[in-house]
């Protein structure tokens, strides 16, 4: 691992939903991390999507200087961390590329599963030990995960009500605060 780690999010369009964990990851941890996105089928260049920008505007979260990007190989091979809107996100960066397996999450599996870590022991590491051992943690954690396929997935808002968008906001911002919480804890 790197002495600056790199948290990857992914999603579909690059749009919506990896934008708004990439840029609230951003604000607790650009200090101390990479933080960036990409999308399995990325809007390439485009920027966030309206309803997701406001929503992200609206807690003062800024929206500018984003441009929508494709995920690659390369991308993949220097992420620390991935973490995906669903489950088919995260099929798709293990297909392209195996050996991610191992630090590749749905957004809400990795926060799950992160909140039953016990940091006593890792809370004096520096940041990028700590990322590594809750990430280690959480894979090790899978096979006793109760979350159903739902639980899993943040659903897509692209095209949707101002309220869906609302819905899937607050299940990101939930699920990067428990993460956030449990990186930087002391």
């Amino acid at each position: 691992m790197t002495t600056n780690p790199h948290i990857l999010a992914v999603c579909t369009g690059n749009v919506c939903r990896s934008p708004a964990i990439e840029r609230l990851l951003g604000c607790y941890l650009s200090q101390t991390c990479r933080i960036g996105s990409a999308g399995t089928g990325a809007v390439v260049g485009a920027p966030i999507d309206g309803p997701m920008a406001a929503q992200l505007r609206h807690r003062n979260v800024s929206t500018s200087k984003f441009a929508a990007r494709q995920i690659t190989p390369g991308l993949i091979d220097d992420a620390d961390l991935i973490l995906t809107a669903t489950r088919e996100h995260r099929s798709t960066v293990v297909a392209m590329q195996p050996l991610a397996m191992r630090r590749t999450f749905t957004l809400t599996e990795f926060a799950h599963s992160a909140a039953q870590a016990d940091l006593t022991t890792v809370t004096p590491l520096p940041f990028a030990e700590r990322l590594a051992w809750l990430t280690d943690y959480v894979y090790q954690s899978r096979p006793r995960m109760h979350l159903s396929g739902a639980e899993m997935d943040i659903p897509d808002p692209f095209r949707k009500s101002d309220e869906v968008f609302q819905v899937v906001f607050d299940l990101i911002s939930t699920a990067v605060s428990t993460i956030v919480h449990q990186l930087t804890a002391k």
